[in-house]
Parts: C-alpha cells; structure tokens; sequence
C-alpha cells in the first residue's frame, strides 16, 4: 500500500439541497499540486446525510478526475455493512483502492463487532482499508493493543486514520507494527508529526495547500525548526479559528469566501457558520495568508 503523504478530508459541495459537484473541479485545481489526494465521502463530506446513490456519484465524478498518480479514497462510514459494500465495490470498478472506515456509529461496539463488520467490507470489495479510530463520534475508545488485534484479524487493514488524540497509540503502532498511521485531526496535528506518522486525513492541507506541502516536506527532510516556523506561522491561525466541532460549515464558508464552492450549503442535521463564527473564521485566515505571503517574500 503506497498510500502516504497529505490525502485531506475535502467537504462535498451542495446547491438548492442537491450535489454541485461541478465545484470540485476548482477545489482540485487549486490544491492538487501540493497533495497525494482526497478523502471524499468521509464525515468532513457529510456522507452520514447523503445517499447511497449520492455517495457513488460523488465517486464516480470524482474519480474521472483524479491525475494520474493522484489517490482517492472513498469513505465507507455507514451503519449498513451491505450499502457499505455497494459503494465500495461501484468505487472499486472506477479505480479506487482505498477505502476510509470507522466503527458503525450508534452501535454499543465491541472490538469482535467491529472486526466483523469491517472484515465483511475488506472481503468483500477487495479495497485496501483505514481503519479510523475516532472515538468521539462513534462512542468506541480502542487501545493501541486492540488495534494492532483488529489489523491482525482483519487483513486488508493496512493502515489506521487516527484522530484519538492519545499520541502515544500512534508511537506504539509505528514501533509494534508495519501498519501507515495518518494523523487524524488538525488540532493536534505538528504533535502528530512528531509522533511519527505517515501522511494527513485532516482538513488544512486542502485549505492552505502549499504552506502544508512546505510544512511537511520540511519536517520529513530532518528540518523540524524550520517545519514547525511554517506551521505555526502559515496554518496555525487558521486551524485555531475554523474549529474543532464546526469545521465542516467553517470550510464550506472559506471555500465559498475563495470562489471554489458556488455555496456554503450544509445539509441537515448540519447547520451553516453564523456570522460571528465566520468573522472568526476570516480572521483566522487572513493572520494566516499574510503570514504566509510574508514568508514567500
């Protein structure tokens, strides 16, 4: 699984409560350069209020226009393991090798249950998995001792999403295990760099592409000063601002604010960024790009 790098979770575009998906082709074009890819259909995507038939059309589109080289994973998050393998398989047809799951939400789950459903899925699509680790959203808390259990048992997981924000469970896979850890959420995330992980499912690096790319390169290349001096300069400002707990209608605002979706539309039970949240928003965005631009110069 050559799966690694910056793959942000990007937020899927509607209009007059229907897809835009025609506002993905801006998204892509001013970010791809500086990414491995996209996550899409993922909860950032709001695929919990979308369609099984929406979900596979977002698929299907984007897919046709991924570069060459470029990843798309397709999130499987669902409470239905059978949707959840239509989806994954009509992603499989279209090129899609990847697949991002979590725990099913709502369910009290047990580690047997999860390896069972998501071990149904692996089978029977054929994609490589993510397992994600959110506990937060699904109400399941594992260790980094039932993880490795839950990769062991179920093979097509090769590698673990991890927004649990025990830094040390994504120490003990890299030290335990051969699996590729993505760091998971971006309130934490220069920690997770140092923890040692393999690539970002995150949101910032779709928002401000090139200062993560600089961040990241810097890092990896044994530079951890001058990293961590993009990083709080260039996108700290802005993942302060933008959430944690809205970031989904923060983004969509921004990319509406830039031109790149024709709306800022959310979908029920989701509500849109009031407008105090998005003066922090623009706040928090604009410190950024100045700080940016200031480095540039």
């Amino acid at each position: 699984m050559a799966l690694i790098g910056n793959i942000p979770v990007i937020p899927t575009p509607f209009l007059n409560g229907k897809l835009h998906l025609s506002d993905f082709d801006k998204l892509i074009e001013r970010t791809i350069d500086s990414l491995e890819g996209y996550v899409v259909c993922g909860s950032t995507g709001e695929a919990p209020a979308m369609s099984k038939e929406e979900r596979i059309e977002t698929v299907d589109y984007l897919s046709k226009k991924m570069p060459k080289g470029k990843e798309l994973v397709v999130g499987l998050g669902h409470t239905n393991a059978e949707e959840s393998i239509e989806i994954g398989l009509r992603a499989a047809a279209v090129g899609v090798t990847s697949a991002l799951i979590p725990s099913p939400y709502y369910f009290p789950n047990s580690l047997n249950m999860v390896v069972e459903y998501v071990g149904e899925i692996a089978e029977k699509t054929g994609l490589d998995i993510v397992f994600y680790d959110n506990p937060v959203t699904t109400n399941t808390r594992f260790t980094a001792k039932e993880l490795i259990q839950l990769a062991d048992s179920v093979p097509g997981i090769k590698a673990i999403k991890m927004t649990d924000h025990s830094v040390s469970k994504i120490r003990a896979l890299k030290q335990e295990t051969d699996l590729i850890v993505f760091g998971g959420d971006d309130i934490v995330c220069f920690r997770n760099f140092e923890a040692g992980i393999d690539g970002n499912m995150i949101i910032a690096p779709c928002v401000m592409p090139k200062e993560f790319k600089a961040s990241w390169d810097a890092y990896n290349s044994g530079d951890r000063e001058t990293s961590y001096q993009i990083f709080s300069k260039s996108i700290l400002p802005f993942i302060h601002m933008f959430g944690p707990g809205d970031e989904i209608p923060t983004t969509k605002q921004l990319f509406y604010h830039l031109g790149i979706f024709t709306s800022s539309e959310t979908r029920l039970p989701l509500l849109p960024a009031d407008g105090q949240r998005i003066k922090e928003l623009m706040l928090g965005y604009q410190i950024a790009t100045k700080e940016s631009d200031a480095i540039a110069n």
